[in-house]
């Protein structure tokens, strides 16, 4: 089946300012939906425009990978639509003390420290790979629980020993990923910049501008891993997703069956110790680049392909875009559902480059997480709904 990508683009596109229209401008997904769209159809233009795109990607099946793109455009918009944000969402009253949240916060961020003081120069010389060796083992779980640390913003504002140890935490974290090639940082300042800005009713532009630096500074980065210079090309080609999309595509179904579900049972099972399942990442490097060290990453579009074909994508999309609304919506109900709101639009654009495992074993273990210093915590008499003042310091160092 052949399909023109323009017009995948161009409706995708679409999708974006319906949001803005049907929900206003401080509705959050049609900002989250904008990433997507970057990372997705990003390489799809850059290939149109005549640009570089991710070596390996079967070109024949852009179109293809391009409807498959626009199906989950068109899951985010049906669910968006459905489940519409609440115009009255308000910065969650502090209801809750959380003694041990100071003492986590600072062992992060002396574990940090201690790997780059022991790395020192180390980290400004050689590939991504090589600093992450130098990071040492412990460096993919110090990047999870700085997720789930970075999630507690509204919950550190309720302590003056809360707001300064996530500030210092988090520049620490910053200057991690920076010493080691990672991006992750930049989903986290776009997750706390949109919250913040919803909960204390302030202009959207200001995330609209952040975005735009944010970008620049991934692009910078991803230019840096590759020795490349930072260009349009670099702009539009943010990962691997096109890349794996038509992999993904060419192999399944005339190679390997649908898998059926299987790999999302696999994520569910992934959870228990002791029962780990290979990610899908090795799976794609095992058959496209056997005894690689290289990694190519994932993507929802192509698992939900891999499992069921075009027609699973939409209907993921729609289920996680519900998940996202329903959290944003009750974000000022409760600590768990605020904390849960900013680590759920992590993980999901995290997510949109990997895998379900990834996305599931993020949120449920951060909820973990949560539940520990939950069951630490003192009951505030009088709750209040002061917006925490450790955020603004954090997004703009």
């Amino acid at each position: 089946m052949t399909f023109d990508p323009w017009y995948a683009v161009l409706l995708a596109g679409l999708v974006i300012p319906v949001l803005l229209l049907v929900g206003g401008v401080r509705d959050v997904l049609a900002y989250v939906a904008a990433y997507f769209f970057l990372f997705g159809f990003g390489p799809v233009v850059s290939y149109l425009l005549g640009g570089a795109i991710y070596f390996g990607t079967n070109t024949a099946l852009i179109g293809r990978a391009a409807l498959g793109l626009l199906l989950a455009f068109a899951g985010v918009l049906a669910a968006g639509l459905l489940v519409r944000q609440r115009h009255d969402i308000a910065a969650p009253a502090t209801t809750h003390r959380f003694p041990l949240l100071p003492v986590v916060l600072a062992l992060l961020t002396l574990y940090a420290t201690t790997v780059l003081v022991l790395g020192g120069t180390s980290f400004l010389a050689g590939t991504k790979l090589d600093r992450i060796d130098v990071a040492g083992p412990g460096h993919y779980d110090y990047l999870l629980f700085e997720m789930f640390a970075c999630a507690l913003y509204y919950m550190a504002g309720g302590s003056g020993a809360g707001r300064f140890t996530y500030r210092l935490n988090f520049a620490v974290y910053v200057v991690y990923c920076l010493s080691t090639g990672e991006r992750d940082f930049v989903f986290v300042i776009f997750s706390l910049i949109l919250h913040r800005e919803l909960t204390r009713g302030g202009s959207f532009a200001r995330p609209i501008g952040y975005g735009a630096l944010l970008l620049v500074g991934a692009t910078m980065i991803f230019s840096l891993r590759g020795d490349g210079p930072a260009d349009t090309s670099q702009v539009l080609n943010q990962g691997s997703v096109l890349f794996v999309d038509t992999w993904v595509m060419t192999h399944v179904p005339s190679v390997e069956p649908f898998a059926r579900g299987a790999t999302y049972l696999h994520a569910l099972v992934n959870l228990l110790p002791g029962h780990a399942q290979p990610a899908l990442s090795q799976w794609l490097v095992d058959r496209y680049a056997p005894g690689s060290a290289s990694g190519y990453g994932f993507s929802l579009t192509g698992e939900a392909y891999l499992n069921f074909g075009l027609w699973g994508i939409p209907a993921l999309f729609a289920g996680l875009t519900a998940v996202h609304r329903l959290l944003i919506n009750r974000l000022d109900r409760a600590p768990v559902y605020a904390y849960a709101s900013v680590l759920f639009t992590v993980a999901w654009m995290y997510g949109f480059r990997g895998e379900s495992g990834s996305l599931l074993k993020t949120c449920v273990y951060g909820l973990l997480f949560y539940g520990a210093l939950r069951l630490v915590s003192v009951r505030v008499e009088e709750p209040t709904s002061e917006e925490p003042e450790a955020v603004p310091a954090c997004v703009s160092s």
